[in-house]
């Protein structure tokens, strides 16, 4: 998909094209200064008017070679520094879990805003009851299925929100009804791993209960949590 909610806090701008939007914004001060400093140091200053005129072609001849290589050479380097520094940060929260739920949580939080900010017509109530179900529910962020529900959120929600802001008629109604089954899949998929984790934390339960009792019951009355169906 060519648009990744989660990947790196919303498309960063690339550091090369930070690297030359900064050089380019700086162009015209720094040929400012560049002049009043060769003037300032020049040895011979020019004198009269065509002298100056050559003068001033000559010296940013000089400026342009030296700027637009260096505009280069930032660029280069910020592109070839650019990939190690993102497999370092995909290292770093690969040993970090907290910092993978931490950032799971910060892209639902972002995700359900945007949605919330938007304007969806007639399928409002449709998409506050959605959102409602994904704002109610439990989210387990160091898991990496919920870790995965969070991302395609956001991707859904980056996705239709603009969509839907360009759209009229029969196609913003289409849009708003893709966005909002979209949404309550999501909030199923959401529920459908509550239960799947209350089923798992109730039989972790149950087996520490019969590891008590195996440990503990001989001589008293054993703490049991079997279903009553499986007591009687």
């Amino acid at each position: 998909m060519a648009r990744r909610a989660g990947q790196d806090w919303e498309r960063p701008i690339l550091p090369w094209r930070l690297v030359v939007g900064i050089c380019l914004h700086f162009a015209i001060p720094a040929y400012l200064i560049f002049l009043l400093t060769g003037f300032l140091l020049s040895p011979v200053p020019p004198d009269g008017a065509e002298q100056g005129v050559r003068w001033i072609l000559r010296e940013s001849g000089y400026f342009l070679v030296g700027f637009v290589l260096a505009t280069v050479a930032g660029g280069l380097i910020a592109a070839l520094v650019d990939p190690p520094l993102r497999a370092w940060r995909r290292f770093r929260r690969t040993r970090d879990p907290e910092r993978a739920a931490a950032d799971s949580r910060r892209q639902l939080d972002t995700a359900l805003r945007r949605i919330g900010a938007a304007n969806w017509g007639d399928r409002s109530t449709r998409v506050a009851a959605a959102v409602a179900r994904l704002t109610g529910g439990t989210w387990h962020h160091q898991d990496p299925d919920a870790q995965r529900l969070t991302r395609d959120l956001g991707e859904a929600a980056e996705a239709f929100v603009p969509a839907l802001q360009g759209a009229q008629g029969a196609r913003r109604a289409e849009l708003a009804e893709m966005a909002v089954r979209a949404f309550e899949r999501i909030a199923d998929a959401l529920e459908e791993q509550q239960a799947v984790k209350s089923r798992l934390d109730e039989g972790d339960a149950r087996t520490i209960a019969r590891l008590i009792d195996l440990r503990y019951g001989s001589n008293r009355s054993p703490v049991s949590l079997d279903r009553p169906e499986e007591q009687e």
